[in-house]
């Protein structure tokens, strides 16, 4: 039994970004921000004119104020530009939607500015680099463990075929240290390693 289904790779579509800009498939939209994302490579002035383009598109599709939204959302979130070129975007937004007279999107700038999108920005990336660090150092606890255990392994077993080398290294820390603990009472590799 198997199954298959079709892929898109989104860089393939990097060379269609005229066609990108003129569909009227939401997807495609998504599919410019991310491209355009990419290009910017952390150029928050490239970044800012590309989320504006986009953002510009949004209201000459004649999409639903619903789609509009949860579009903006969706490119708002994809294209985080630093707190002084997001604080000129709204304002652009703000122009924008005066001159064509709707607010749709004025209410999701007060919600991220009351969520504190700013904060839980600076917040969300804290986390992420002190959840980096523990998640290195247990992969540097198992890593040293299983380093020690095949060396044990190979004092009192010999050379270790691949398959337990394998083993070695994709096991949890909690299984290397029930390994090292069977060790002592085990006369084969086999034995070891059929011990729960």
């Amino acid at each position: 039994m198997g199954i298959s289904f079709a892929t898109a790779k989104l860089l393939d579509y990097g060379a269609l970004g005229d066609k990108l800009l003129t569909s009227a498939n939401p997807f495609a939209l998504i599919t410019l921000a991310h491209l355009r994302t990419q290009q910017a490579r952390h150029d928050p002035d490239q970044l800012y004119a590309a989320k504006w383009q986009l953002t510009k598109l949004l209201y000459r599709h004649g999409w639903s104020k619903r789609r509009i939204i949860v579009l903006f959302d969706v490119i708002n979130w994809m294209m985080a530009l630093p707190a002084p070129h997001q604080k000129r975007y709204w304002q652009a937004i703000r122009q924008l939607e005066k001159e064509r007279k709707m607010k749709w999107v004025e209410p999701l700038e007060q919600f991220y500015r009351d969520q504190g999108w700013e904060r839980g920005l600076k917040k969300g990336l804290q986390q992420g680099r002190q959840e980096g660090r523990q998640e290195g150092v247990g992969q540097g606890r198992q890593e040293g463990a299983a380093a020690l255990l095949e060396r044990q392994l190979i004092r009192r077993f010999g050379p270790l075929p691949q398959t337990v080398r394998n083993k070695l290294a994709k096991a949890s820390l909690t299984q290397i240290d029930a390994w090292s603990d069977a060790l002592p009472d085990a006369s084969s590799l086999k034995q070891l390693f059929a011990a729960k």
